[in-house]
Formats: structure tokens, sequence, C-alpha cells
């Protein structure tokens, strides 16, 4: 134990005898060892399925602030563990049991209720005697609990009121002498001061903090579907995420609120903050409980987005940051650490809302102070961005000026480049860069890579003369790295033959790592367009150390992703997965998940998880990153970000919103000079129109593609190449469209010929899916399944189904003839169960069920207003316009709903009318 007098070892008294029980009136009140009821829980198998552990632990103990369903969670593991006919104990600890006399007359009763052979002598004892050593009524109950042969659990909520430490020490008697079969669940929300070394060595301990019962990402979509069913986008889901960090409490405060007010529950999300009530007011009480000077410390480091001791302690005057930081710590005040140390904190983001806002009400003349003391800190310890965005909120330009030249290339290096870019916008036009070359060359490589690149161009050309006119700087030194981010500028313009001139030339010259790395990254870009992988596996690159790769995230992160590339057009999808994971991490790492960093890998995963059919992997990859990959990213990036996006919108059958998504994408590539974007986007409309049957449209498409491929000419192989090839996969579509199916094959097997000898088995295998079903539909059965067959062995090794099944309703009598020669003939039992997988997921949009004895059962179990409701829901009706069609209140359309959801074994608003069309029930109301 921790307090003083104990020992270090776990469960030891000291050599004094254990506290003497002074035999008083014991009240008792039944309700503190009834487990209470928790109705309406999410539930939480993440969770819930930690009970299974339990058996093996001698103590669980779960510690975070409230609010967290700390009481929820036991009370679940209670039920379930009560019900496999375990013992079941429980006791509610309030600030009246923190003595040792109160504390083990409770723990007896609990244990008692749990199993009736337990605890009556030792009852009896306190009840009997004026005098007694709690070591005495412990081990009367111990003996008793040496004789049941049941595993027996007891759980110990709200142990945070219990401080003497009297009581601890005969808890941690308990806990040392119990016998194997007995196991104590304890709930806080202060640290233990129970010494837990031995168990935690023994493993005989489980422990789980307020960061695992947050809410993850798909708990929370869950839990929104159950409480407010239809009401939030995957986006606003991913949004409410983000505000409230998983805190469970303002789950259910937001949720609540929101119904109280009657306000659009999406509107509500983009909303909220930590000043609203009652969130407002939920940080309001939890603050009035503190010493005032705890209170003014919190308020005074709301200017502070990340916290550490002598920060606090500079910035607030105090002179015990680490133990006022400590202290709220402790208590659980929603103090986030950010490091295995101890050293750095963050308040959790609403919280810092409310913070910063009750700043400025109580003490707003102290602000600007606040925020100068901060900047100066941060500049002695060399943390300039940080110096700078004090100095800025302080009102100090001239400081935050001189400082920016410190920080403004680690900051491009690190791809922080809206940062930068920002700062550029405060300034007139040229001060930033007055005198300061090094800045004026940093925003240009912002500018670059953040795909502005006529204004890097422009801005490139007007540092170059002022180095050039000032005779202190050697014009020569800075050429190789003017040519770089030449090259930069017009490799993201997608002119990938005039950046690798420039590049292949600045190759060798630069003494600097990064601009060295970057030329290369170039001229592996330009020559993986010109399908020379040989040459491109042959550009040098120099390692970065790991704290190189920490100064020099961009350019490593755009080294695994080219390299990721170049190995998904060899289909080596394994190896581009890693190299795209290893690129997030170091981007997640070392400049966050919101980053254009992280972007840029996120992207070319999502294509990888859309690929592999695990398409809502790939959306939450893309979702909130949009903004991101459309800001500062390559066109490769943003090509696959819209594909993949349009291609799962189609494949949910959301054919309107995958046009839009197209068009989104067909006007950023006009708007940006993207010839390859915009002619990726039209023939992907083409696809769809063709799908509808829209023919002429679709042929539309296929001019508009023509006149793209006149506007980038391209001689040899380079980056609008794909231009062309999109064009003919056009004249190929529209040929099948319209059954020119000789046209049509001669189209597709040119383009696969040439796509193998650019070294791209990617597209040449998606150009070999589209000739086989074309064969196939044109009666060329044998041709079509050996072609067809070659693409699937080699799919099935890298587990990819997607590029089959988007050639949509014409490849599933393809299939099925496959899969019945591969069972004739003896397929391999694991190409015969990727064929199967691959059948089933074509025929779930194809192919619905057939209405039988199921879909009567289902149709039978809802009620005639469930069955409204029902055809409401597939109209697309929100729960407020229902209420307001059907003429009941909102709460009652939410019950339904619940009813409906387990009547059709489903868990959200999507997936009932999905059931309801397959069973033939939507649409029907009666």
């Amino acid at each position: 134990m921790t307090e003083p007098g104990s020992t270090g070892a776990e469960g030891e008294l000291p050599p004094s005898k254990g506290a003497i029980l002074d035999r008083k009136q014991l009240e008792f009140l039944a309700t503190k060892v009834v487990p209470p009821r928790c109705e309406g829980l999410i539930p939480r198998p993440r969770l819930l399925d930690m009970v299974s552990q339990l058996s093996g632990k001698r103590l669980a103990v779960i510690k975070a602030p409230a609010g967290f369903g700390k009481t929820s969670l036991v009370a679940a593991w209670s039920e379930e563990l009560q019900q496999s006919g375990n013992a079941v104990g429980w006791l509610t600890i309030d600030p009246d049991d923190d003595e040792p006399a109160t504390f083990i007359f409770y723990l007896c009763h609990a244990l008692h209720r749990a199993c009736d052979t337990v605890g009556t002598a030792a009852i009896d004892l306190i009840g009997e005697r004026f005098l007694l050593d709690s070591r005495a009524i412990l081990s009367t109950l111990v003996n008793d609990l040496a004789d049941v042969d049941d595993e027996i659990y007891l759980t110990l909520e709200d142990y945070h009121w219990i401080t003497n430490p009297e009581v601890h020490e005969a808890l941690s008697f308990f806990l040392k002498h119990a016998p194997s079969n007995c196991h104590v669940v304890l709930t806080t929300r202060t640290a233990s001061p129970l010494s837990l070394a031995s168990l935690r060595a023994r493993n005989r301990l489980l422990e789980i903090d307020a960061p695992a019962l947050r809410f993850d990402l798909l708990e929370m979509r869950h839990f929104i579907e159950v409480e407010r069913p239809g009401t939030l986008s995957p986006s606003d889901v991913r949004l409410l995420h983000e505000k409230t960090e998983g805190w469970p409490a303002a789950l259910r405060i937001v949720t609540s609120t929101s119904i109280q007010l009657g306000q659009d529950f999406g509107q509500y999300v983009h909303n909220l903050s930590g000043v609203q009530r009652p969130i407002g007011a939920y940080f309001e009480e939890m603050l009035d409980g503190l010493p005032r000077d705890m209170v003014q410390f919190m308020l005074r480091t709301a200017v502070l987005d990340r916290l550490c001791a002598p920060l606090c302690e500079v910035v607030t005057g105090a002179s015990s940051g680490q133990e006022l930081l400590r202290s709220i710590e402790q208590r659980q005040l929603l103090l986030m650490p950010l490091d295995q140390e101890g050293q750095w904190y963050r308040y959790h983001s609403l919280l810092a809302e409310y913070l910063s806002q009750r700043l400025e009400s109580e003490l707003g003349n102290e602000i600007l102070g606040l925020h100068q003391r901060a900047s100066l800190w941060y500049a002695a310890q060399e943390l300039w961005t940080e110096a700078v965005q004090h100095a800025f909120a302080a009102g100090d330009a001239v400081r935050a000026l001189g400082w920016i030249k410190n920080c403004a290339m680690p900051l491009v290096k690190r791809g922080d480049l809206f940062t930068l870019l920002g700062w550029q916008r405060l300034f007139p036009a040229g001060l930033l860069m007055r005198g300061q070359p090094e800045v004026g060359l940093a925003i240009a490589w912002g500018m670059a890579l953040a795909v502005r690149y006529d204004e890097s161009l422009a801005l490139l050309s007007e540092v170059e003369r002022d180095i050039s006119a000032d005779r202190s700087h050697d014009p020569e030194a800075f050429r190789c790295e003017y040519d770089t981010i030449r090259s930069v500028a017009f490799a993201l313009k997608d002119d990938s033959e005039a950046a690798l001139s420039i590049a292949q030339d600045c190759l060798g010259r630069s003494a600097d790592p990064w601009t060295a790395n970057v030329a290369s990254n170039v001229v592996r870009f330009g020559r993986l367009k010109r399908g020379d992988l040989r040459e491109f596996y042959a550009t040098p690159w120099i390692s970065y150390s790991i704290e190189e790769d920490r100064r020099n995230v961009f350019a490593s992160v755009y080294y695994r992703c080219l390299q990721g590339m170049s190995e998904v057009q060899l289909l080596r999808f394994g190896s581009a997965d890693r190299y795209y994971l290893d690129a997030m991490r170091l981007a997640e790492q070392h400049v966050g998940p919101n980053s254009a960093a992280a972007a840029l890998p996120a992207s070319l995963i999502a294509r990888v998880r859309y690929e592999q059919g695990r398409l809502d992997e790939a959306e939450s990859l893309l979702i909130d990153r949009m903004p991101l990959i459309n800001g500062g990213a390559l066109l490769d990036c943003v090509l696959s970000a819209y594909s993949v996006m349009a291609r799962i919108a189609a494949h949910r059958m959301n054919v309107e919103w995958a046009h839009t998504l197209l068009e989104l994408a067909e006007n950023q590539g006009n708007a940006r000079g993207w010839g390859r974007l915009s002619a990726a986007a039209v023939l992907e409309r083409a696809r769809l129109f063709f799908n509808e049957g829209r023919i002429d449209e679709g042929a539309g498409c296929i001019k508009r593609l023509e006149r793209l491929a006149a506007e980038y000419p391209a001689p040899t192989n380079c980056a609008w190449s794909d231009i062309h090839w999109y064009a003919a996969f056009g004249r190929a579509y529209l040929a099948s469209a319209e059954e020119r199916f000789d046209d049509a094959i001669s189209i597709l097997s040119g383009l696969r010929d040439e796509f193998e000898s650019a070294g791209n088995r990617h597209l040449a295998f998606r150009a070999q899916a589209h000739l086989a079903t074309v064969r196939f539909r044109a009666k060329q059965v044998a041709e079509a399944l050996d072609s067809f067959g070659d693409i699937v062995k080699v799919f099935a090794r890298a587990s990819i189904y997607q590029p089959i099944l988007d050639e949509g309703k014409e490849v599933g009598p393809l299939l099925a003839a496959f899969q019945d020669k591969a069972e004739r003939t003896g397929g391999s039992r694991e190409l015969m169960s990727y064929v199967s997988n691959l059948s089933a997921t074509w025929k779930s949009p194809y192919e619905a069920e057939p209405r039988d004895a199921s879909a009567s059962a289902a149709a039978e179990s809802l009620s005639p207003r469930e069955s409204d409701i029902l055809g409401l829901i597939a109209a697309g009706l929100s729960n407020k316009e229902i209420a307001k069609d059907l003429a009941i209140a909102p709460e009652t359309v939410k019950s339904h709903i619940k009813n409906i959801f387990i009547k059709l074994k489903v868990e959200k608003r999507a997936q009932a009318v999905s059931r309801a069309q397959i069973l033939g029930l939507a649409g029907t109301r009666t």
C-alpha cells in the first residue's frame, strides 16, 4: 500500500495488530448490497467479453471519471456471471463506509447475499463483541469462503470514497488471504491506494482505465443507430466521436438534449461545444467542487494546447505545477496524458472549450499575457511552431515574424503545410520574406506540395531574383533547391515528363538529404509513369535515421506511397499494403492522423481495402479526410479517393450520389488542369450510364474523353498516357453496350497488351476482366473462361474481389459458368472458397431471395403500425417526419423502430430497409 505505515508488499499488514473494531449500532441498508438496474444499456462486446478474464484474476480495478460507464459495465458483468451460475456479491460504497467496522460489516453482508453459507459467523462476531481485531473478523470470513466450491465474484462500487488507511489495510488482508475462487472487482474515480505490484507481477490483476471505456467509432455508430436511428451520416458520426472523444456521459447528454430541444441532430452535432448546456452545466458542477487555486490553474492553462509542469508554472505563476497536474489527473478531471512518462497532458476537447470560455469571462484581461509567457517559454525550448502561434495570439506579430524563419522548413518537412501557408496570409505581401530568403523558399515548397503549383512557380521566380540581387547570398548555393521545387510543382501538376527532366539533373547535386530525396521521389514518379520499373527501383534514395524520418516526414511518406503504387501495378497487394501502412504510421506518429501527410497513404490504403471488398473500412479512411486529400495530395491520391467513394456509392445503389462525386472530381480536374483526373471521372460516369442502359449519355462521355486525349498528347508513356487509355476503355464500354462485341474485344485485347508492356499488370487485369465478360456475352465461352481463370487465380491469392464485381450484372453468368467448371474439374479448396465468396457477394444485389416462410413470419410479426413506419423509413423519412405523418410522438416512433430492428434482426435503418426489400415487406402499408 502507499499509505503511511504500510509495507510495500501487496496485502501485508504492519507488525502491529489489525484495526480494533469499535462495536456500535450498525444499521443495515439492503439496497447497498443489491446491484443497480441499468436498463437501456448499449451492448459493448469489446468490454463485456472481458468478463471471461475475471476467473483468472484476484482483483479487477476499473478507474475512470464519473460518466465513463463503470457502473454499467460491472452491472452487466454481474448479470452475466450470475446467469452462468456463479455466486455474485455487490457493495455500493458511500462516504459513511470510510471506517473499518462499517466497511467490514457491509463486506460480510455482500458476500452473505452472494452465498448464504458465507458471512454469518463474521456478522455475529461484529454484533456480539465490544472490541474485536479486524483480522479476526476477516479470517472468519475467509474461512467461510474456503468451504465454498463455486466461484464467488464481489464488486466494490465507488471505492474512491475510502480514504481511511485501516480500511485499505483490511481489504489488502482480505485480498491476500481469500481463496483462489474469490474474485474482487473494484471501481473508482481515483488511483487506488492499494499496493498492486505483486498482483500485477503474477498476472492476477485486470486493469481498465478511461481510454478503454471510451466508445470507439464502431461502438458509437451502434449507439447512435439505437438511440437516434437514421439521424446522422457516417461523417457526422465521426465528427461526434471526434468532439466527444468517446466519452460515454457526453454521448448520453448529447442524444437526450437534442431530443428535448427538438433540433436536427446532425446540425446539433456540428454546433456541439463544451459551453453548451447541459454539457457546460456538467463542467460547472465539476469545477465547483474543486479548490479555488486548482480552478484558477485550469482556467489559465486553457490557453495551451498541451501542458507540462514547467510551462504551466511560467504561464500561471504557480510554483506547484507538477503537483496540480498530478492532482487533476488523480481526480480524473478529463486531463489526458500525451506520453508514457506523464510529462505532457491536454484537456478533453469539450472541457478545453468550456475552460476557454470561462477564462474569457472571468480573467479576460490576462489572456494576452498568458499567451505572451507561453510564447517565450516555447521559444526558450526552441519549439518554434508553438512559439509563433502563441506570439500571434498575444498580438506580438514582430516577434512571430522573427521566429517563423526557425520553423518554416521544419513545418514543410513534417507535412504541416497549412500552418505555414496560414501564417503567410497574416502578413502583407512580401513582408514575411523580406530579408529572409529561406522563408520565401519554404513557402514556395509549401505551395508546391499543397498543389498550388502555379503560385509556387511564380513565388520561386521572385525569390530567385531577390537572392540574385542580394550580394550576401550565393545564387548557385540555392540552384539545386530551385530546380527541385520546380520539379515538384510540375509533378503535382501531373506533367511527369517535365518534372522528370528537371529532377534527374538534381540527383546527386544536393548535400541536403531533404532536397536530394524529394528529387528522388520526383524521378521515381516520372519513371513509374513511363512504365520503367527497373529504373524506378534503381533510383537512389538516402535512407533516413529514425530521427531524420521524424524531421522529414513528408519525403518519407511520399517515398513509401510511390513504392506501394509500383507494387499495386505489379499486383503485389500485400507488399503495397505494408508500404502504405508504414507511411500512415509514420505520418500519424509524427504529424497526426488529421494531417496532409496522413491523408496521402489513407487514400491509397482505401483503394486496396475497396478492392479487397472491405468497403466500410475504405469509406472510413476517406470520409473525413477528403478536404485534406483535395487540398494537398498527389493526383493519384485524389483520383483514388473519388473513385473509391463513387464506387462504394454505386455498390450501395446510390447511383445519384456516385454521379455527384464524379462530377466534383471532374470539375476539380478541370480547375487544376488535371486532365487525368477529369478523364478518370468521365470514364467512371460513362460506365455507370452504360450499366443503367443510358447509352446516349454514356456516348456523350466518350466524346468528352476523346477531346481530353487530344488536349493532353502522350507520344511516349507518361502520366497523360492514362487519359488515352481511359478513352480506349470508353470506346470498348460503348461497343460492348451496343453489342458490337468484335470491336470491344479488339480494343480490350490491345489495351491489355499495352498495359503489360508498360509494366502495369493491375490495369492489364482490369482490361482482361472486361474482355472475359464481353467474350462470354459474344458466345466465346472457352476463351472467356480461360481468360477469367487467369484473373481469378491471381486475385484469389491476394483476396481481391471488387475488380471482378465492378463488372456488374454482366459478369454473373460468366462467374456461374466458371464456378460450375471449377467444381467439375476439381479446383483447389482455396480457389473454390474464393469463387464461392465471390459468387455470394455478386448475388446479393442482383438476385433477391425468394419470399418464403421467413418472409411470412417477419411480415406477420410486424404490427400494422410497425409496417406503416417501415414503409416510411424506406421512403427516406426521418423520425420527426414519420411522427408528423402518423400524428404520434417522436418517442413513440423511436420505440416502434427498436421493435422493428429486433423483429427483422437488424441494427440500422439501412439494414432494415434492405431486409424488408429482400423479404418483400417494404412499401406495403396497411
